[in-house]
């Protein structure tokens, strides 16, 4: 039973600690923008001290980028879609927060696996506390850890997700001389490899594209 105990502490402790959300702002908007009567540019979306989510979305070729359109005409501007390479896809916010989620549902294991293994323990003892004994501490101990660590993350992935989708952005009519900004989540076989693509946008002159590079992501 005492390697059932080791093989217990070394499954829970592969999860490690929930981590809180630190809120975060939008990249700042760039100085200068690429375009004629429409303008616009992609920069990478900071993650602030939330470094687990980041390496989540680099190991699930995520991206998370900020777009800036700035409309310079005296007319509106519909703003159709965003083009993009073959094997890129762009996410709803909600799909984008499921690649980079805690598990926190995983936390509870801490006290279900070694309460479950309880059951079938030995009650006997010899020198010291029985295996039985051992194990219901452990579970007590694990609520005492795993349920505040599954709250933590939960609610930290609501706040991300919450971001997330206030921050999403969105076609539409683009006002004359209005500016809109607003995260876009990209996923590709190589987030660290720039990303071509085209802003297809439709004003009095007809459907037009305007081309635009996303920046490879950062390595940690």
């Amino acid at each position: 039973m005492r390697p059932l105990l080791c093989t217990l502490l070394v499954i829970l402790g592969g999860l490690g600690c929930a981590r809180i959300y630190r809120p975060v702002t939008l990249a700042p908007p760039p100085a200068t923008l690429q375009g004629a009567d429409l303008s616009g540019q992609l920069v990478l979306q900071p993650w602030g001290d939330n470094s687990r989510y980041e390496r989540k979305a680099l190991q699930a070729n995520l991206r998370v980028l900020v777009l800036t359109v700035e409309n310079s005409t005296a007319t509106d501007l519909e703003i159709l879609r965003l083009e993009l390479p073959e094997a890129t896809a762009a996410l709803r916010p909600e799909a984008a927060v499921k690649l980079v989620k805690q598990p926190s549902l995983a936390y509870l294991l801490y006290p279900v696996l070694p309460g479950l293994a309880a059951l079938g323990a030995s009650d006997r003892g010899g020198f010291g506390p029985s295996d039985r004994a051992l194990l219901q501490g452990f579970a007590i101990l694990g609520a005492c850890i795993g349920v505040p660590n599954a709250i933590i993350a939960t609610r930290s992935n609501r706040h991300l997700e919450a971001f997330f989708r206030e921050q999403a952005w969105s076609p539409g009519t683009l006002g004359a001389n209005q500016t809109r900004r607003g995260l876009v989540f990209l996923r590709s076989p190589d987030p660290y490899a720039p990303l071509p693509l085209q802003l297809v946008y439709r004003g009095p002159g007809g459907e037009r594209r305007l081309p635009l590079i996303g920046p490879g992501a950062r390595p940690l």
